[in-house]
């Protein structure tokens, strides 16, 4: 019995050392399974690395706790564009805490449209098409033309006027809308709204019309003189005269007008020492039986403009003499006196000088600016009168001299403007007459007018001058601040075309 108890023991001993063994080998077995794998450098304390955290984009930047190294990736990542900063924000109806969600919408940010990109689908509106319109025949233009310049004659007034005709077989319309000068070197203005009646058609256009003002023409007499006849003479630009006028030509010298030339009267009288064609004398045409150019009853300078506020305006009560500098200022002193009256400096605005009646003025120099010189008596040239800035040669030329008499315009004698060329750039309104003085000279000189004559009637020149008159263009678009308007009215700046009013909206009904 003692043999078995000895034995016993050791068998105890071992079998309590594999439980043990077993017990502790079971609980590393645990311990590696729940703590989830190998962390080195970690404690059982630090946070577990597998909890997600949700931050909002303003804390983002913002995290408490242990900087830590990034973990290196076992295998190569292919990176895609996630900008988290720059999502959109997420749709009402999407829960943002869902992981998968989130990710979708961060992985695929082509799918969601930026607000900025939304865009309206928004029809852009037609254009209206504009009314059809078409040129009139050139024949049919002259007809309505002369139309309504007689008519603005007869009807022309502030308040607008009606007025209705027949021709070539279309019943025609036009309302006259008067427009009057703004200032001294404006024209009277005159709108035609004219309609007519065309196979069924509605045609509507209207045409501009201006008054002219006398110096409109380069030459216009009331009265020819019998006596005087134009023979070394040259005329550029219209011709006008209200009775029959006279030429004179030889083999070798002939008048040359190189613009229209018109007259009331039914033929003109020529005496000839030779044979000339009348194409060669009237190189602009010629027409006779035109309508008359009546001179006016008054000139007084405000009867055909509104007195302007800023005019300088010199009122002269005794014969005066007055000269102009090239600088823009001008002197004046009485006419037997050599003492100098007055001096004026340069001005931009225009200048009128009124004398009174009976009062004569007599002029010279070299003018620059805006002026009429206005006389009921006689206005004397005593040398020459030239602008400072040639309108031929400086197209910008803002400088006008318009000299206007009741009665007489002259030429002073040779001793006073000397025995040479004399030269004049003026627009000249004589009512009664213009004259050269003491004629009967030996003719070593030409008579140069730049800008245009218009008078009751003319005084012969030769043989003291041949005479030149060359028309100023400017006067087309303006005249001397107060120059003497006639009663023509003539189409200006229209295109001849008809436009169907049927096919007009509302808003474009003239």
């Amino acid at each position: 019995m003692a043999l078995a108890g000895f034995l016993e023991r050791p068998i105890a001993q071992r079998a309590a050392a594999g439980v043990l063994s077993a017990g502790i080998h079971c609980g590393l077995i645990l311990l590696i399974a729940f703590s989830g794998g190998r962390h080195d450098g970690v404690s059982i304390a630090d946070t577990p690395l597998t909890q997600l955290i949700l931050l909002e984009a303003e804390n983002a930047d913002r995290v408490e706790g242990v900087d830590l190294p990034p973990v290196e990736p076992a295998a190569p990542v292919i990176e895609e564009p996630l900008q988290v900063e720059n999502r959109p924000p997420a749709s009402p109806s999407v829960d943002v805490g869902s992981p998968e969600v989130a990710a979708h919408e961060i992985t695929a940010p082509a799918e969601i449209a930026a607000p900025t990109q939304v865009v309206a689908n928004v029809a852009a509106p037609l254009p209206t098409p504009a009314p059809p319109t078409f040129l009139m025949p050139q024949s049919e233009q002259a007809k309505l033309s002369d139309q309504l310049e007689r008519l603005a004659e007869q009807v022309a007034q502030d308040a607008p006027s009606l007025v209705s005709w027949d021709q070539d077989g279309k019943r025609y319309s036009a309302r006259f809308v008067m427009q009057r000068a703004s200032d001294g070197a404006e024209f009277d203005r005159v709108t035609a709204e004219v309609s007519a009646s065309d196979g069924g058609r509605e045609l509507t256009t209207r045409i501009p019309l201006k008054r002219l003002a006398f110096s409109a023409f380069t030459q216009m007499v009331d009265r020819w003189d019998p006596m005087v006849q134009l023979h070394d003479d040259e005329i550029v630009g219209r011709f006008h005269s209200n009775s029959q006028f006279s030429l004179m030509y030889d083999s070798r010298t002939a008048p040359k007008f190189l613009g229209k030339v018109t007259t009331a009267a039914r033929s003109f009288q020529t005496e000839s020492r030779g044979r000339r064609r009348d194409s060669d004398i009237f190189q602009g045409g010629v027409e006779t039986r035109a309508s008359r150019i009546d001179l006016p009853d008054e000139l007084q300078p405000f009867q055909w403009a509104p007195r302007e506020d800023d005019a300088l305006i010199h009122e002269l009560s005794t014969d005066t003499h007055i000269r102009f500098y090239a600088d823009g200022s001008y002197t004046w002193w009485a006419h037997g006196s050599e003492e100098m009256q007055y001096r004026s400096e340069p001005t931009e605005h225009p200048v009128y000088f009124l004398a009174s009646r009976g009062v004569a003025l007599y002029l010279q120099g070299v003018l620059c600016g805006k002026v009429l010189v206005y006389s009921p008596d006689r206005i004397v040239l005593e040398g020459d009168l030239r602008y400072a800035h040639d309108p031929r040669e400086a197209r910008d030329s803002d400088d006008y001299l318009g000299l206007v008499s009741e009665r007489y315009i002259e030429v002073a004698p040779p001793h006073v403007t000397g025995p040479g060329d004399l030269e004049i750039h003026a627009a000249i309104f004589a009512k009664r007459r213009f004259v050269v003085r003491d004629i009967e000279h030996r003719r070593s000189a030409t008579l140069h007018i730049l800008g245009s004559v218009a008078a009751g009637s003319l005084s012969a020149s030769e043989p003291r001058y041949a005479t030149r008159i060359e028309y100023d263009q400017r006067f087309e678009q303006r005249r001397p601040p107060g120059f003497p308007s006639t009663d023509r009215y003539e189409v200006d700046g229209w295109d001849g075309r008809w436009t169907e009013a049927s096919e007009l909206s509302a808003s474009d009904a003239p």
